[in-house]
This record gives C-alpha cells, sequence and structure tokens, in this order.
C-alpha cells in the first residue's frame, strides 16, 4: 500500500472520523494482547519516526503488562483508552485506534466506506468544504470552511467563493470547526493568497524516504489577492490541513490569525486493520515548513490574538474594520490628488479650440493612463459623456473615444459616440463608428440597439 497517495483522502477529516458512534462489544485479556502485539507491529512498520515508534511500542508493552488497560471491558473503552495513551506518549495529534460497530464483520476501508456512506449527505459534503461565502457591512469578505476537500472536488466551490471576495477590502477565513483535508486543496487556496513562487509546505514520507514540496501556484480560478488584509479564525477544533493553512500564513506573516491554539495534528497518514473489531491511523508522514523547519504537532498553531473561539469573528470584524478605514483614508488622500489632475486636464481639453484630431493626439493618451489610477475608469469617464454629449460635442466625442479605449465591450459607448459626431455634422465617421461597433458586438441586444442607431441618425441626415 502506498500511503503516500493514501495522505490526501485519508486526512481529510481524520478528527471528523472521531464522532462516529461505536458500540461496548466485550474484549478478552488474550484479545487485547493481540491487538497491542498488532499495534506494535503496524507502528514498527509504517510510522513516520521509527525511533519513536521504537520507544512508544516499548512503553505500550510495559504499560500493558503493568494493567494499564485492565478496567477496558469492550472494545469502544479500550480504543479510546489506546488512543488517549498513544497521543500522550507519542505526541501524535493524528495517532487513534477505532472500534468497528458491534455485529458488523467488516473491517478495514469497506468498514471506512460503509461508515462513510451512511452518513446524511449534508453533513458530509457541506459544498466540498466550503459552507457560506458572504461579504459583510464595510466590504468584509467572509468565508466559512469546513474541510479542505479533494482538489478536484472542491476547487469549483473555492473560486466561486473567492470571485465574492474579489472587490472586498479585507477577508476573514473561518476554520474554527474545520477537521482538515488534502494538502492539495490547502496549497491552491493559499495560493490566492501569494504572488510570488514561495514555497508553503513539504511533506515527508517515511514509505521511500520522500519529500514532497507545495509551492504557490501561479494560477487560481480567479482573481489572485496578495495585499488583501486576511484574518483567519481558529479553535481548538482546527486541525491537520485546517492548522497547515494558519500555520503557513502565520510564518508567513500574509494574515492575522484570530482565536484559539489549534489541536496541533501535523503528522499525514492512512486507516490501518487491527483486527475485525479495531483499526487506527498512523501517521505516515510529517509536516516541514520551510520557515521554522519544524510544525505544530502537539502544540498547535497560536494565534496572533488569542481570543475564546466564540467571539474570535467579532474580533476579527472589528480589527479589520480598523485596517479597512486606515487604508481608505489613505487611498482617499491618493484619490483626491489624482481626481484633481483628471480634472484640471480635462478642463484644458474642454477648453481648447483646436480640431478634435489634434486634440486627441494631445491629450487621449495622457488620460486614459492618468484614469486608470480610479476605480472603474471606463465608468468615470462615461458618465462625463453622457452629460455633454448634446450639448458639448465636440468634448463628448473626445471623452467616448477615450472610454472605448478603456472598454470596447460597452456599446453604448459606441452609439453615444455617433450621436455625439452626428451633432458635429460628421455623419460618415458616425457611421463609422457604428460599424466599429457592429463588428464588436457580441450581444444580439446590442447589435439591434447600434442598428436603431444607425437608422435613427441616417433618417435624422435625410431630414436636414
Amino acid at each position: 500500500m502506498n500511503l503516500k497517495h493514501l495522505t490526501a483522502a485519508a486526512v481529510v477529516l481524520v478528527v471528523g472520523l472521531i464522532g462516529t458512534p461505536s458500540y461496548a462489544n466485550a474484549i478478552t485479556q488474550d484479545e487485547k494482547a493481540a491487538a497491542i502485539e498488532k499495534i506494535t507491529q503496524l507502528m514498527n512498520e509504517h510510522y513516520v519516526f521509527p525511533e519513536v515508534a521504537a520507544q512508544t511500542n516499548r512503553k505500550l508493552q510495559k504499560a500493558f503488562q503493568a494493567g494499564h488497560f485492565a478496567s477496558m471491558q469492550d472494545h469502544a473503552s479500550f480504543s479510546k483508552a489506546l488512543t488517549e495513551w498513544l497521543r500522550a506518549t507519542a505526541k501524535d495529534g493524528h495517532l487513534r485506534v477505532r472500534a468497528n460497530p458491534v455485529g458488523e464483520q467488516i473491517t478495514g476501508i469497506e468498514s471506512s466506506i460503509r461508515d462513510d456512506l451512511l452518513k446524511p449527505t449534508r453533513h458530509k459534503f457541506l459544498n466540498y468544504g466550503v459552507l457560506s461565502a458572504t461579504v459583510l457591512e464595510n466590504n468584509i469578505g467572509y468565508i466559512e470552511l469546513r474541510a479542505f476537500y479533494r482538489l478536484a472536488d472542491s476547487k469549483p466551490y473555492i473560486d466561486a467563493a473567492m470571485k465574492m471576495m474579489a472587490k472586498t477590502d479585507a477577508v476573514i477565513i473561518d476554520l474554527r470547526k474545520n477537521g482538515g483535508g488534502s494538502p492539495r486543496t490547502v496549497q491552491y487556496l493559499c495560493s490566492y493568497f501569494f504572488d510570488e513562487k514561495l514555497l508553503l509546505n513539504s511533506l515527508y514520507f517515511r514509505e521511500g524516504n520522500e519529500t514532497t514540496d507545495y509551492y504557490v501556484l501561479d494560477e487560481v480560478g480567479g482573481k489572485k489577492m496578495p495585499d488583501v488584509p486576511l484574518y483567519v479564525l481558529t479553535s481548538r477544533k482546527t486541525y491537520s490541513g485546517a492548522e497547515e493553512f494558519s500555520y503557513n500564513m502565520l510564518t508567513r506573516k500574509r494574515a492575522t490569525l484570530v482565536g484559539e491554539t489549534t489541536g496541533g495534528a501535523a503528522n499525514p497518514g492512512g486507516m490501518f486493520t487491527i483486527n475485525d473489531e479495531l483499526r487506527m491511523f498512523i501517521a505516515t508522514g510529517t509536516a516541514i515548513n520551510p520557515v521554522t523547519q519544524s510544525n505544530w504537532e502537539t502544540v498547535g498553531v497560536k494565534p496572533n490574538v488569542e481570543i475564546g473561539a466564540d467571539d474570535a469573528l467579532d474580533k476579527a470584524i472589528e480589527m479589520a474594520n480598523e485596517v479597512v478605514e486606515k487604508n481608505w483614508l489613505a487611498e482617499q488622500s491618493r484619490r483626491e490628488i489624482e481626481i484633481d489632475r483628471l480634472l484640471a486636464l480635462l478642463q484644458q481639453v474642454r477648453l481648447s479650440d483646436k480640431p478634435i484630431a489634434d486634440i486627441k493626439s494631445a491629450y487621449a493618451g495622457k488620460v486614459s493612463e492618468l484614469v486608470k489610477s480610479l476605480p472603474e475608469p471606463d465608468r468615470v469617464i462615461a458618465e462625463l459623456a453622457y452629460e455633454y454629449w448634446d450639448k458639448e460635442s465636440k468634448y463628448a466625442v473626445f471623452l467616448f473615444d477615450v472610454a472605448v479605449r478603456l472598454n470596447n465591450q460597452n456599446m453604448y459607448f459606441f452609439a453615444y459616440w455617433a450621436r455625439a459626431l452626428a451633432k458635429l455634422d460628421n455623419m460618415p465617421q458616425a457611421i463609422s463608428v457604428l460599424k466599429q461597433g457592429l463588428k464588436l458586438a457580441a450581444d444580439k441586444e446590442d447589435k439591434q440597439m447600434l442598428l436603431s442607431t444607425l437608422a435613427e441618425l441616417e433618417k435624422s441626415a435625410v431630414k436636414l
């Protein structure tokens, strides 16, 4: 079995497995001994750190011989006690022994599939991890992620959520109830928030003595947001892949973490069968952060701002509002300068007595570049142009020319540009503009509108 390829699937919601019901089934001392023996074999063969496995196995045998598990009378209580003991001794939050449901002879992967299929769909998929995506007051984006599912499944949902975030002034990603998942999906979401090719995390696997590196991806399915203020919410229930996302952002100083120290499970792996009644999760690999050369195993990821999980969202919103307001004041000052420069330049255009061709040659490029520093530059120019098209047609012709340079997909620019030219008695140029628009128009209604404008201008020309 190649456990490196199990990681993405097997680690998904490892913590979620804890909540699966199991029922009492009596266990004998001989069965306990056999289970202990099998556990030590599996640990020796597969655990990522052989020396830790050897030490843990020796202590496990001694603990069993000393009667540490003697009071456990059924598989459920025995598996729970083993889990607690193994995690504390090996200092590995992923280690777990699990009891199969009573009366079921299904074991191994079959048992896992059975349990999975018996979960309500609404609990299993949760939009492949993306529980919600919305924009809060003050243009603050919010995404709640419950899991990092397989990238092929979750990518469309992540892209849709990130599309909603594209024009927000701050983003909050809520991982307070996220049990982890695929490292490739973690890599993908991280890549939205970086524009340089950084090494995010590495996973070392004992099998084959191999290391897989996860770098920032060059391309994602939406707009990258490398500069947006980012907040990540954490809790004690934040595990595994969700911890990796948090740790990646923390060590690269890309986000502010708000909430509680996370669960502390950094070592990926897979499920192994102990016997017909028991199976266990064994870490076959470990995470290596390029900044710390370590990970969050056992200790968890400590947030920048420590606060109870229930209060973390309110705190993050408060912090985001402060940053958004501060950034807006700086942006407002910058825009004031640019707007004044733009209006001064446009006033020169408006007052010029030169022919329109000379005005375009002297000012169109300068105006285009200057207005691009403002949001929705084509709309800014078009609003001015619509205001002047029938009363200062020469000025309007210049403005519509600039508007089309900025956005040649708005067919109303072409229609009113032609009307302004017609006001100047330049019908050949007006018809040329409309024909230019018709070549670019893809929408049937847009084409019909341009043809109607052409007919209107031709009719008015005949009357004259």
